[in-house]
C-alpha cells in the first residue's frame, strides 16, 4: 500500500504514539532514547521504549526476536541505512504494511478491511487512533479482543494528536465523541481469522525478509460462512462449550476453519492447536489393521464383556449383542468388539496405521488405545479420514496456493505432489462400507442428509470420550471431509454431549449446504 494511498490520519496517529520526532531524526531519537532511560528508572520498570519508526521497521524486516547487544547493534546499523535508501514516506508506509494489528492482520490494508470493511485511505480520526493503539500490543490491544482498554488507549492519542497540532480542537472533539460511543459490533468478528493466523504462523518465518508478500490462500469464503452458521445453528443453545471444525478437499487444501465459536475471545485455535481424546473416530485404525490382517467386513467378532489384564472396557450403553459382524460392531460403534480386535491384530499395528495415515502425535501401545484415550490433533485425524476419501491417498494439508511479491511475481506456488496410496484396493473398499455403515444404520445417522444417496461417495465417525468431555464426528462426502469437535476448554464433563449429537448435526448442516452449492 503506498503512501498516497494511507489516509494521513492513520500517519499522524502512527507518528503521535509511536514516534513524534519521526521527521526530523536521522532513524534514531536521542532525545527519545534519553527520556525512556528517565522514564524507567524513575518507575523502576521498562514502562517506555525508544525505538523509532524506523527502529521498529528494521526489527521487523530484517531481524528476530532475540534480546542481545549484538542484536541492537546490527538494528541500529540497518537503521541508518534504511535512512539513506529510503524516503520517509516510504519508511511509514512500509512498516504499516508489514505492521501486526492483532487479531490475524498483518498489513494495513488487512486491518482496515477487517476491523472497519474500508480501504486505509477511507479511515476517519478515531478509526486511525484504533488502529494506531494496537501497535503497542497487538494481541491484546485491538478492537475485537480487548475493547475497552483499547479505546482507552486510542483516547490518549487523540490528545497527544490534538497537542501536537496534528489535528484541530474541533476534529478532536469530534474524533473523541465517536470513540466514546462506539459500539463493537460482533459482526466485526469474522472468524476466518483462526485460519488466517495458522496460514501466517506457517509462512512468515519462511518470507519475513519478503516485504509486502501477497498470500493466496485456500478457503473459500463461502464453506467458511457455512462451517461459522451451523456451528451457530446447532449449538445456539449451549454458551457452555466450544466448537472446532476442519474443511479438508481430497487434495488437503482447507476449504474452512473455525478454531472456536469466536477468535474475539479467545484466539486459541482448536481445530490445530488443542490435543483431545479422539475417542472411537480412532476405531477407524483398529478396523484398517483387522483388514489388513485379512478379515472382512462379514466376519465375526464377539461384543460381549471382556477382562483384559484385570480391565474390563464396556459399551457406552452398557448393552452388548453377542456374536455380530464386523460392519455392525463398527455400526453401533461397539467398544469390546473394537479391544477384541486391538487384541488380535496387535497394539502396534494399530499404531503403525495412524502413523501410515499422517498421525503425528504421540500414541503408546496402551490397553485402551483403540477406544481413543490418547491426545490427538483435530486437523490430524480429519486428515487421515481424508486418506479414506481421496482413493487411499493421503493429502498434504495446506492452506496457500501461491505466495506473490509486491510487483505481483510468484515466488511461490504450490505443486501436486505425487504421493503414493496407503492403503490398498481391498481394504480401501471394506472400511468405506463400515464407515457408510456407521452413517445409514449407526452412532453416525444424525450426520445424514437425504443429499446422500448411492450416487455419492459418503461415510463417517462418531466419538465419545469418557464421561463425555470430549464429541467428534469425522465424515466425508464426495470431495469434502469434515471433522468436528466440540468440548469444553478446561476438559470437564459437558451434559448431554456426545458425537452423534452435536458434531453429527453441525457435520450434517455444513454437508447439506456443500452439496447443494
Amino acid at each position: 500500500m503506498e503512501f498516497k494511498n494511507i489516509s494521513p490520519y492513520l500517519i499522524n496517529a502512527v507518528i503521535a504514539i509511536e514516534d513524534n520526532r519521526f521527521y526530523s531524526h536521522p532513524g534514531i531519537d536521542i532525545k527519545g532514547i534519553l527520556r525512556a532511560i528517565y522514564v524507567n528508572i524513575l518507575s523502576a520498570s521498562y514502562k517506555q521504549g525508544g525505538s523509532t519508526i524506523t527502529q521498529q521497521l528494521a526489527k521487523l524486516i530484517f531481524l528476530n526476536s532475540e534480546k542481545s547487544i549484538l542484536r541492537k547493534i546490527r538494528e541500529l546499523f540497518i537503521t541508518l541505512k534504511l535512512e539513506t535508501i529510503l524516503d520517509k514516506e516510504e519508511i511509514i508506509s512500509l512498516y504499516l504494511n508489514r505492521a501486526y494489528f492483532g487479531s490475524g492482520n498483518y498489513g494495513i490494508n488487512s486491518a482496515t478491511d477487517s476491523y472497519f470493511k474500508k480501504s486505509p485511505k477511507e479511515l476517519l480520526i478515531y478509526e486511525a487512533a484504533i488502529l494506531a493503539a494496537s501497535l503497542k500490543a497487538p494481541t491484546r490491544l485491538n478492537i475485537l479482543s480487548s475493547p475497552d482498554e483499547t479505546k482507552k488507549r486510542a483516547s490518549l492519542i487523540l490528545n497527544r494528536m490534538f497537542k501536537l497540532t496534528l489535528i484541530s480542537k474541533v476534529e478532536f472533539n469530534l474524533a473523541d465523541s465517536k470513540l466514546e460511543k462506539l459500539l463493537i459490533n460482533k459482526s466485526f468478528t469474522n472468524e476466518s481469522r483462526y485460519f488466517t493466523d495458522w496460514v501466517l504462523r506457517r509462512t512468515s518465518k519462511n518470507y519475513n525478509n519478503v516485504s509486502d508478500i501477497i498470500i493466496k490462500t485456500t478457503l473459500d469464503p463461502i464453506i467458511q460462512s457455512e462451517v461459522e452458521k451451523a456451528v451457530s445453528l446447532i449449538l445456539k443453545e449451549r454458551k457452555d462449550i466450544e466448537a472446532a471444525v476442519i474443511v479438508l478437499d481430497t487434495t488437503g487444501a482447507v476449504k474452512g476453519m473455525l478454531g472456536g465459536r469466536s477468535f474475539y475471545k479467545s484466539q486459541f485455535n482448536r481445530a490445530t492447536q488443542s490435543l483431545r481424546q479422539p475417542g472411537s473416530v480412532f476405531k477407524l485404525f483398529t478396523y484398517l489393521a483387522a483388514l489388513e490382517l485379512g478379515m472382512n467386513a462379514y466376519d465375526n467378532i464377539e461384543d460381549m464383556p471382556l477382562e483384559l489384564d484385570g480391565w474390563t472396557p464396556k459399551n457406552y450403553n452398557n448393552k452388548y449383542k453377542g456374536l455380530i459382524s464386523l460392519k455392525e460392531a463398527f455400526s453401533i460403534s461397539s467398544n469390546v468388539a473394537a479391544i477384541r480386535l486391538q487384541e488380535i491384530t496387535g497394539r502396534d499395528n494399530v499404531i503403525k496405521w495412524a502413523k501410515k495415515l499422517g498421525v503425528s502425535s504421540n500414541l503408546k501401545p496402551e490397553r485402551s488405545l483403540s477406544l481413543g484415550t490418547q491426545s490427538i490433533s483435530l486437523i490430524e485425524m480429519t486428515n487421515a479420514y481424508a486418506a479414506i476419501a481421496s482413493g487411499g491417498i493421503i493429502p498434504f494439508i495446506h492452506g496457500v496456493e501461491t505466495i506473490s511479491d509486491r510487483n505481483g511475481n510468484v515466488i511461490y506456488k504450490r505443486e501436486s505432489s505425487q504421493r503414493n496410496s496407503a492403503i490398498n484396493k481391498e481394504i480401501l473398499k471394506a472400511i468405506r462400507i463400515l464407515l457408510k455403515s456407521s452413517m445409514d444404520n449407526g452412532t453416525s445417522s444424525n450426520a445424514k442428509t437425504s443429499l446422500l444417496n448411492n450416487n455419492i461417495l459418503y461415510g463417517g465417525k462418531t466419538g465419545t470420550t469418557q464421561n463425555s468431555k470430549d464429541a467428534w464426528f469425522i465424515g466425508y462426502a464426495n470431495n469434502y471431509i469434515i471433522g468436528v469437535w466440540v468440548g469444553k476448554d478446561d476438559n470437564t464433563k459437558v451434559e448431554r454431549l456426545s458425537g452423534g449429537n452435536q458434531p453429527a448435526k453441525i457435520y450434517r448442516e455444513i454437508i447439506k449446504k456443500l452439496l447443494s452449492l
